[in-house]
């Protein structure tokens, strides 16, 4: 996805301008048309701009958890009977989100106008999920638009779930190396050159381990401004870099490889595709327009990617379970099971199952990589304070036992 700063009038008159992310401008400007949005410019949004623009970022995205409160209020709101409009117009007066109450203002607009309330939300762009407006227009067609409702719900609890599980797991090791790394960076900037000029007293050669951390050591300090900006520029460019499409592709393909970390990262886009897909079958979706939308919901380009060309196999006459092996990204075990789905005309549970097994096997994968990853950084910490203990105290120490002799 590229993004792109875009002004626009809508349908109700208003002139909005902000940074939309879609494939090229062309199909941007399509999707404007289709909403009868009158186009002012579309400008690609420039590499530096999108670095330094970091309160635009936050401002234009709408919190996981957020959205999940807003549409269990919605819901609520419905089931009591409300009309949508209303409920849309209550819902607006609690939200301090500026983005999303100005989303939601159009919105009720739009539905004021006789928009279903789907093409409303579709009509945002990307600043909701694409499988949220298509589970409200399954909800339009059946009937039952609290039903898709509580459905999405329980979807974004189950992946806002395994977020705090993945989060939680990596706390105490992000810790440990943190503190590691804060200790080595106060032992070589502050400590060690308190004793460079005691050291030079000695008139004798320094044990090598003492003159690599005092050369380091003055290294560091003398250029720390020079290295600090060199620092802020490569991970300014490397986050500019992967938020290009090619830079995108190669992060998503590093992610599946990595060790220790891939297994787990190919997993949980199994089981984002497999929940997402579960939900929409089971919202009466078509099963291609179903792939389609769960592989964007992915979150990986290589994934992505591959699912989509099963959508098209699909389309073509192939069975899911024969595109899906063919992928290469889908195990086994997840092959068969969806094999067996599509067969009996199970295909929601046994997706439901697929996802349920991995996010059990994700879970003491993590449990396991933690209880690997916590001796490894204790480890790594003694190592930092052991070499530096013997680069201050090993010159003393043969001092001293020359002194005897």
């Amino acid at each position: 996805m590229v993004e792109f700063v875009c002004r626009v009038g809508t349908p109700g008159g208003q002139i909005v301008e902000q940074t939309y992310a879609s494939e090229s401008e062309e199909h941007l400007r399509r999707d404007f048309e289709a909403r009868d949005y009158y186009v002012y410019y579309i400008r690609k949004k420039s590499g530096l701009a999108a670095l330094l623009d970091f309160s635009a970022l936050r401002r234009r995205r709408i919190s996981m958890k957020e959205f999940l409160v807003f549409n269990q209020e919605l819901t609520a709101l419905i089931q009591a009977g409300l009309p949508i409009v209303t409920s849309l117009e209550i819902l607006l007066e609690r939200r301090k989100n500026l983005l999303f109450r100005r989303a939601l203002v159009d919105i009720r607009d739009q539905v004021k106008a006789g928009a279903a309330l789907s093409e409303a939300f579709a009509s945002q762009g990307a600043l909701f999920p694409k499988i949220y407006s298509t589970s409200l227009a399954s909800g339009e067609r059946s009937g039952e638009i609290a039903t898709m409702l509580r459905r999405y719900i329980n979807y974004t609890k189950t992946v806002v779930a395994i977020r705090k599980k993945v989060t939680s797991a990596l706390i105490y090791p992000t810790i440990l190396l943190t503190m590691a790394l804060g200790l080595a960076a106060l032992l070589l900037m502050y400590i060690l050159p308190k004793f460079k000029e005691f050291y030079s007293d000695f008139g004798t050669n320094l044990p090598f381990v003492t003159r690599a951390l005092v050369g380091a050591s003055g290294f560091l300090t003398d250029h720390f401004f020079l290295l600090t900006g060199v620092v802020v520029v490569v991970v300014g460019g490397l986050l500019t870099w992967v938020r290009t499409p090619v830079g995108a592709l190669k992060r998503d393909t590093w992610k599946l490889k990595v060790p220790l970390l891939g297994p787990i990262w190919k997993r949980y886009a199994i089981v984002r595709f497999a929940r997402t897909l579960a939900t929409l079958v089971a919202g009466g979706i078509p099963l291609v327009t179903s792939i389609e939308i769960a592989a964007r919901a992915i979150g990986n380009l290589i994934f992505e990617r591959e699912m989509l060309n099963v959508a098209q196999k699909v389309r073509e006459g192939s069975t899911l379970w024969d595109a899906l092996e063919r992928t290469g990204l889908m195990t086994d075990m997840a092959v068969e099971m969806i094999k067996v789905g599509e067969s009996t005309g199970a295909l929601e549970d046994m997706l439901r199952n697929v996802a349920n097994f991995y996010d059990e096997e994700i879970e003491g994968s993590l449990a396991t990589l933690v209880a690997l990853m916590e001796p490894a950084m204790l480890i790594f910490m003694g190592l930092v304070i052991a070499t530096m203990l013997m680069a201050i105290y090993l010159p003393l120490i043969r001092s001293y036992s020359a002194s005897q002799y």
